[in-house]
C-alpha cells in the first residue's frame, strides 16, 4: 500500500527560553560529638578488637565526620 499526500503543510515552531533553576542549599550532615569519656571508652575497645564489625563502623564514622566538617566548612565561604 503506498500512501500519497497533496497540499501544504505549515509546520509552526515555538521557541521558548528558560532560566535555570538555582542550585539547592547545601545541606550538610551534622558533626558528632563525643564526650572525651566516651571517646577513651571506644578507644579502648577498639584495642581490645582491632579486627571487629565494630572497629571498621568506627573507622568509616570517623570518614564521615571528616566529610561533614569540610562540608560544613565550605558552606561558610
Amino acid at each position: 500500500m503506498i500512501m500519497t499526500c497533496t497540499g501544504w503543510a505549515f509546520i509552526a515552531v515555538q521557541l521558548t527560553c528558560t532560566m535555570p533553576e538555582p542550585a539547592p542549599a547545601v545541606v550538610c550532615p551534622p558533626v558528632r560529638t563525643w564526650s572525651p569519656d566516651f571517646q577513651k571508652r571506644v578507644a579502648a575497645e577498639l584495642r581490645e578488637r582491632p579486627d571487629s564489625a565494630l572497629a571498621a563502623v568506627a573507622i568509616q564514622s570517623i570518614g564521615d565526620r571528616d566529610v561533614a566538617r569540610a562540608c560544613a566548612r565550605r558552606s561558610k565561604r
